[in-house]
């Protein structure tokens, strides 16, 4: 039956990169915050500062390792985040159905979705983009801050701090949207994989397009 069935929606690669990337975001954004508000003496920034680096390091390390080991899932991911249709746009418009959900216990009809909703794909674009650049800001102020002219050096401050908030403010939102979604939470922690009957109801496209229809 189909709902027996199991599919295989997050290679072990991409949880692999996932567990990293937990493990080295999630103090980059709390060192980060407190970096930023210095709500501490002098002392505990300092050390404060050195796990910030430490993490960063290690958020570099798992992006740059992805990059070379999963180049080809890198290509795939980037294409679905940026193929964007009228099916998106209706997505928005109704923001997925989840205030009304969550505040009137309403259901509303959600456009069909491939393997990663519009929301996912709004959120992918920014860990893109903004990781890309808080590794390379990051790196910059770290490497050659007095080797750079002022402005220069502000300017890319600047960025790193923008995309540090925009990422952290993304957090909570990302992680109560995976805990709501529970099987597809499960199957990024553990095995991978997902009910064949929840794939057709939540990424409906995807099923149809990519994974092979049950008899």
């Amino acid at each position: 039956m189909h709902n027996e069935t199991m599919i295989l929606k997050h290679p072990l690669r991409v949880r692999i990169f996932h567990y990293l990337l937990i493990i080295s975001f999630l103090p980059l954004a709390l060192t980060g915050l407190a970096l930023y508000f210095k709500p501490f003496a002098e002392d505990n920034m300092n050390l404060i500062m050195q796990i910030h680096i430490v993490t960063g390091g290690i958020l570099s390390l798992d992006a740059a390792a992805f990059f070379l080991i999963g180049f080809e899932r890198v290509i795939l991911f980037i294409k679905r985040m940026f193929t964007i249709s009228i099916n998106d746009v209706k997505w928005f418009s109704v923001l997925g159905g989840y205030p009304q959900k969550f505040l009137f216990k309403k259901k509303v009809p959600v456009p069909p979705m491939g393997k990663y909703n519009s929301g996912q794909k709004l959120f992918g674009m920014c860990v893109l983009i903004g990781g890309a650049i808080l590794i390379g800001t990051g790196w910059i102020l770290w490497a050659f801050p007095h080797n750079l002219p002022r402005a220069a050096v502000a300017f890319m401050g600047s960025l790193h701090t923008f995309f540090g908030l925009l990422l952290t403010l993304f957090l909570p939102v990302h992680l109560f949207l995976g805990v709501y979604m529970f099987d597809d939470f499960k199957a990024m922690i553990l095995s991978g994989k997902i009910p064949y009957h929840d794939a057709q109801s939540t990424s409906p496209l995807w099923v149809e397009r990519e994974v092979m229809p049950l008899k």
